[in-house]
This record gives C-alpha cells, sequence and structure tokens, in this order.
C-alpha cells in the first residue's frame, strides 16, 4: 500500500475530491480541536468553529500558497482568524450556519471528544490562572509555543509575524507569565518557609508547561 499524499497534494484536490477533503480532514482535525479548545471555553462554539474552519478550508483551498507558509500553518491561521472574528461580532446567525454545517461534518464521535480535549488541552490550574492575566499577545504566543506544539517558524506564519520576531515575543511572554505566577503566588499569602517558591522555581513550572 503506499503511502497517503502530502497536504498540499491534497490541497490542491480537496475542492473537486470528496476523498482527498475526508483524508485532510482526518489528518488535522485533532489539532484544530485542541487549538481551538485553549482559547474557547464553551464546547458548542469549539465546535462551530472546527466546522468553519474546514469550511473555509473547501473554499480557500485554490488560494493556499506554499511559499508563505506550510499547510498546518496555513490551517490554524484560519481558526485564528474565525476565533477573532467570533469574538468580535457575535454573529448569530454566522454561529447558527456554522451549527448545521458543523452537525454535518463533525460525526457523533469528534463532538463526544471535545468536553475530554477541553479539559487535556488546559494547563495547571496556577498556569492557567496567570496566562488569564497576560496580554493577548503574549498568551497567544505562549499557547502556539506549548500547547499547540508548533515550531517557531509555523507560529509565526499564523501570527503573520517573522521567526525572528516570534521568538522574541516568547520569550517576552515567558518572562511575563513567570512573573504573572509570582504575582498570583504572592497575592494567595502562603505561609513562609521552605514550601514557597522562588522565581526560579516558578520559571521552572513555566517552562514544564510552555517548553
Amino acid at each position: 500500500m503506499g503511502s497517503e499524499p502530502a497536504d498540499t497534494e491534497l490541497l490542491g484536490r480537496l475542492s473537486a475530491d470528496p476523498a482527498a477533503f475526508e483524508i485532510f480532514y482526518r489528518r488535522h482535525v485533532d489539532r484544530v480541536i485542541g487549538f481551538t479548545a485553549r482559547r474557547v471555553r464553551d464546547p458548542a462554539d469549539v465546535a462551530d468553529l472546527v466546522a468553519s474552519t474546514f469550511l473555509t478550508v473547501l473554499t480557500a483551498a485554490r488560494s493556499y500558497d506554499e511559499s508563505r507558509g506550510e499547510p498546518t500553518a496555513w490551517l490554524l491561521g484560519i481558526t485564528a482568524r474565525l476565533i477573532a472574528g467570533a469574538r468580535r461580532r457575535r454573529g448569530r446567525e454566522a454561529a447558527a450556519a456554522a451549527r448545521i454545517a458543523g452537525r454535518r461534518l463533525i460525526d457523533a464521535s469528534d463532538i463526544e471528544r471535545l468536553e475530554e480535549r477541553i479539559d487535556a488541552a488546559r494547563a495547571s490550574e496556577a498556569v492557567r490562572g496567570a496566562l488569564g492575566r497576560l496580554k493577548p499577545r503574549a498568551r497567544e504566543a505562549l499557547l502556539l509555543a506549548g500547547p499547540d506544539g508548533l515550531t517557531s517558524r509555523q507560529a509565526a506564519a499564523v501570527l503573520g509575524i517573522s521567526p525572528a520576531a516570534f521568538r522574541m515575543r516568547l520569550t517576552s511572554a515567558r518572562r511575563a507569565l513567570a512573573r504573572a505566577m509570582a504575582d498570583g503566588q504572592a497575592s494567595s499569602s502562603p505561609p513562609p518557609g521552605p514550601a514557597a517558591a522562588r522565581p526560579a522555581d516558578l520559571t521552572t513550572r513555566v517552562k514544564e508547561v510552555i517548553p
């Protein structure tokens, strides 16, 4: 049996070949679910956005330009823009249309896994709380490099910046996260003693969650 076609080949055939779309969808749906679940709390909204992502892929596949980034970054860039647009618009009509289409596109087993994946996608309570206190740009950089598992080049393509700029943003974001965790620990007023974490300990914990 031959190997499955590459993503670039699938995108070229996708709009006219249901089998190509099925392969592309199954190959990437878990990553899109995880990416979305780390940014959107409601499972129904996650389902809508995942469905909308792949519906957009159907219409935009022909416009994919390999020179502007690899397929994974292109795909997650679509999801990122849909999430940002949903936050801005809160369009009831668009959400309803995506929900109807999504029920056809995402099967029952996918939807049943959403709750579990949302829980698994989120970091520890302390890190999650600290992430929530960061500026959106810093939080997004940490999510892309950590739970989303993207390389600097892939993450930069999702954000539309250079890899060097992304690495600088990530370094700054890690420092901001360590400070936020330290501030959160201080505000909880733990009793003094050896159990209190030092800044170096917090930095280590940040790198464990956000490599």
